[in-house]
């Protein structure tokens, strides 16, 4: 199983020598998923060898221009390397109209379709859902519409021990009866017990995105018990005041989520330029939550990770 988070960007507003506009890739068991995709997302990409054609979805916290401008390249370059299948975008209700009028007046003709899928404005709530894989979207504070996202892998079925179904020669039918959690019993008398044939069933991963935002309950519930949150933290608490006006988040702040939503790891990103050191955005955030790291570019995290023993 993999679920690995790549951060390919994660400054604040402008892209500088030293950060990128946010954006990253998530790979569930090979789907691929982009988060967001400010400027630069293709170099991002590339660097990180992310065949563009193997983006399955892509999610948009909101439309400021830190979080969408790189989305309507990276969709012509799509299209010029050949794509054919449909990419599904989920995010605010206007990234449809914006998207699209930006490929007409560039006159960017697709020979592949696109489709939206526009957020719950109102609650939290499943925006997509494959197998395994559950999306959660959360409308979260911010000065536009914009949301978080939660990525929830929740394995359905056991995995069986190699060594038993050598040892007891199983029929198809009962590996799937196995696998489905139910005693298989045999005419001859014997029983088989699930606990003793099969591993026992991971209890799941969960990912989380806060987007831009300020504190929120909406945010504070879709975290609940992740493995691994990240939050923005454009600010320090020095500037609170500034952080609440712009509708973000001090690092304190994010660390507060983190403690009442439960979460195992908390990565803190967004950072504004003003800061030429990140040490007291991390210092702020340790004195309220002890398991905390900031993010960095290019760098792939391993949700599985995270998880506490």
């Amino acid at each position: 199983m993999r679920f690995d988070v790549t951060v390919l960007g994660c400054g604040a507003a402008t892209p500088t020598e030293r950060y990128q506009p946010t954006s990253q890739i998530l790979n569930i068991s090979e789907k691929w998923y982009l988060l967001d995709a400010g400027e630069g997302v293709q170099i991002a990409l590339r660097s990180q060898r992310v065949p563009f054609q193997k983006i399955e979805q892509v999610f948009i916290s909101h439309m400021h221009g830190d979080h969408v401008l790189g989305l309507p390249g990276l969709i012509g370059s799509m299209n010029l390397l050949g794509r054919r299948r449909p990419l599904i975008l989920h995010g605010p209700v206007v990234l449809e109209r914006w998207l699209m009028e930006c490929l007409r007046l560039t006159s960017t003709y697709l020979n592949f379709e696109l489709e939206f899928s526009v957020n719950n404005q109102d609650q939290i709530d499943t925006c997509w859902l494959d197998g395994d894989i559950q999306v959660l979207s959360a409308p979260v504070k911010h000065r536009v519409e914009a949301y978080g996202y939660r990525f929830n892998w929740t394995p359905k079925l056991l995995n069986l021990k190699k060594q038993q179904v050598e040892a007891f020669d199983l029929t198809r039918s009962e590996v799937i009866q196995l696998k489905n959690g139910q005693n298989v019993q045999r005419e001859n008398g014997q029983l088989l017990i699930v606990e003793e044939m099969c591993y026992t069933l991971n209890p799941g991963l969960s990912y989380v995105f806060s987007g831009d935002t300020a504190p929120c309950v909406s945010l504070d519930e879709l975290a609940e018990g992740a493995n691994l949150l990240y939050h923005e933290a454009t600010f320090m608490e020095s500037l609170s005041i500034r952080a609440k006006q712009t509708g973000h988040s001090t690092s304190r702040q994010a660390a507060n989520t983190a403690l009442k939503a439960g979460v195992d790891t908390l990565l803190l990103g967004h950072f504004s330029s003003r800061y030429r050191s990140l040490k007291g955005l991390l210092d702020e955030a340790f004195e309220v939550f002890e398991s905390v790291q900031l993010a960095e570019e290019k760098t792939c995290y391993d949700v599985q990770s995270f998880c506490r023993i």
